[in-house]
């Protein structure tokens, strides 16, 4: 079964991933980037077909992961999209200079969540034919 990780470490919106994709695909959760970073360390890259993460997390944030994606040239191999709750133009702005595929904001349904996962799922089969 191919894997989802997603990074944030608020417990409901795991939850909601988690039973969003059940039975369809393996969710991985990290409650900050270092933890995901660990994920993504450990985890076959091509059992991953996408990543959503949060900016805004305690310890290690999303931006040292996109860094971590950014400097080992993973976003290719493992896409990503930004959750976050932040209204920070300038902190959009900085995510949008990696390579992530797109950002949903807080709150959100289970339909919006739906269709980021499948769009940044959708970018890797396009980079992989």
């Amino acid at each position: 079964m191919k894997t989802i990780i997603v990074a944030d470490d608020s417990h409901i919106i795991v939850n909601i991933v988690r039973k969003a994709f059940e039975g369809e695909y393996n969710v991985l959760s990290a409650e900050n980037g270092a933890q995901a970073i660990e994920l993504l360390k450990q985890n076959n890259l091509d059992e991953i077909v996408g990543m959503l993460l949060d900016l805004n997390m305690p310890e290690v944030d999303g931006f040292a992961v996109l860094e971590y994606l950014s400097n080992n040239n993973l976003f290719t191999k493992v896409p990503v999209s930004i959750i976050t709750g932040d209204d920070d133009m300038d902190v959009i702005s900085k995510a949008f200079e990696y390579n992530i595929i797109d950002m949903l904001k807080k709150p959100f349904t289970v339909d919006n969540v739906k269709k980021i996962v499948e769009k940044t799922i959708s970018i890797r089969s396009i980079n992989n034919m």
